[in-house]
């Protein structure tokens, strides 16, 4: 039985992964299970292409599958481009093979085997985080299916990103953006000034491969945690991120919006990718409930 008009497998053929070689096995079994499904292998040609295709994908038949062979930063960009397609009426799925780092979003959502799910049409609706901000009286807005973090989380997601991650080098580049690279992020609230070493808008209970931000985050719940740690010394800091990865922090604060101004130009990282934002920029964080077909 067809569930799906067309299953397209996007991948990166420049990864330091092995995306094409996971790809081509899934296209593969999925021709055995599904014989007269019309099924495409479509690999990327630049950066931000993934979000174009996706985008043009999504907007071809009455219920088009779009799969990523990616990380977090891969999927981040089919999201985008499915949800653009979305608002001008499409009905996409999307879904997700691990090929990354981190895998944040499959290792915390994902319970069914791929070919299996996709062959008997099981899908779900979750929840997304909005980052809409105002740079030059311009509007943007984008999409995160897991979390959205400035201060320490960017600046250790440029080092994290370097590198083909292990346990081992994992703790060394965070100590190191701890020891080297750490500026905390300053922020206004209806006129009050903050300053946090760390300020995360999630959307799932753990990050990375150690650390555990909540024990009660569901993606669809219609909120999000804010795990924000105010500036303090960087043994408070570090005795905060090993807590974090051993028995894990008690986040519980939720909200389905919060507003803020940047002080400073900042990076902020949405899923595995990280944009710059200009100094004194509006950045407003929100809910989008029940908005993403996927299977998980």
């Amino acid at each position: 039985m067809q569930h799906f008009t067309s299953i397209s497998i996007i991948y990166n053929p420049t990864s330091t992964g092995s995306g094409k070689k996971l790809a081509t096995e899934l296209c593969h079994k999925l021709e055995v299970r599904l014989p007269n499904q019309k099924i495409a292998v479509v690999p990327t040609d630049y950066a931000g292409h993934a979000e174009e295709l996706a985008y043009a994908l999504a907007k071809k038949g009455k219920r088009p599958l779009i799969i990523s062979v990616s990380g977090d930063g891969g999927y981040h960009e089919i999201v985008n481009g499915v949800m653009k397609a979305q608002a001008e009426g499409a009905h996409p799925t999307t879904g997700l093979l691990p090929a990354g780092n981190a895998n944040d979003h499959f290792r915390n959502l994902h319970s069914y085997e791929l070919v299996d799910a996709i062959a008997s049409g099981k899908t779900q609706i979750i929840d997304l985080l909005e980052l809409t901000y105002t740079e030059q009286g311009e509007r943007h807005s984008r999409y995160a299916h897991s979390y959205i973090g400035f201060g320490f989380t960017p600046r250790a997601g440029q080092e994290l990103n370097k590198h083909k991650l292990n346990w081992f080098n994992q703790i060394w580049l965070v100590a190191k953006v701890l020891l080297f690279l750490m500026r905390p992020v300053r922020i206004v609230i209806r006129g009050q000034h903050y300053s946090y070493d760390s300020l995360i808008f999630s959307n799932v209970p753990k990050m990375g491969k150690i650390l555990t931000l909540s024990d009660i985050a569901d993606a669809s719940d219609g909120k999000f945690e804010i795990a924000a740690f105010r500036k303090r010394n960087k043994l408070r800091l570090i005795m905060t991120l090993f807590t974090a990865s051993t028995t894990g922090l008690k986040v519980r604060r939720q909200a389905m919006s919060y507003t803020f101004r940047i002080v400073k130009r900042e990076l902020v990282q949405l899923d595995g990718e990280i944009h710059t934002l200009d100094a004194d920029t509006k950045v407003h964080v929100a809910v989008e409930p029940k908005t993403l077909h996927c299977i998980v």
